[in-house]
């Protein structure tokens, strides 16, 4: 059984979404090429991908302008980017890799970055994003780091 793809977008914002794959696809309005260097000692150099800039996705849940931070998260794990990280042009919602749309089992929707991005903000199969005056808990790097300790 496949699960629907959706997209929550919630917390300090004016309008808060739910929105499925196909409303995403129509969204899309970038692509980024991008190295991917990981903990674990190995790297993708030029990865492209094509999604929807974080920005643009804010921009249409009305996200506050007093609200600082953006949690990007896929069930437990969560990444936090400040308002400035979240709104610089690079920073995607991927939808596609390489040319090829994919399913959530293989990682989509995906928040994608700058090549200086350390490796576990690259958030696989991203369920929602919440907008928020204080940062909140993040858990990407300890999540993934202790799969590195194993």
């Amino acid at each position: 059984m496949t699960r629907s793809i959706s997209l929550s977008i919630c917390g300090d914002v004016e309008r808060p979404a739910c929105l499925a794959l196909a409303e995403l696809r129509s969204l899309i309005d970038a692509e980024l090429v991008a190295d991917f260097h990981c903990h674990e000692g190995w790297s993708r150099l030029g990865e492209r991908w094509r999604g929807v800039r974080l920005r643009t996705l804010l921009a249409l849940a009305g996200a506050a302008d007093t609200a600082g931070y953006v949690t990007v998260g896929s069930g437990e794990y969560t990444a936090v980017l400040t308002r400035e990280q979240a709104q610089d042009e690079r920073v995607l919602l991927a939808l596609e890799h390489e040319g090829a749309a994919s399913p959530r089992r293989a990682g989509f929707p995906r928040l994608v970055g700058p090549s200086e991005w350390d490796c576990f903000l690259s958030v696989k199969s991203v369920d929602r994003i919440e907008v928020t005056r204080q940062p909140q808990r993040a858990t990407a790097a300890e999540i993934a780091l202790a799969r590195l300790e194993r």
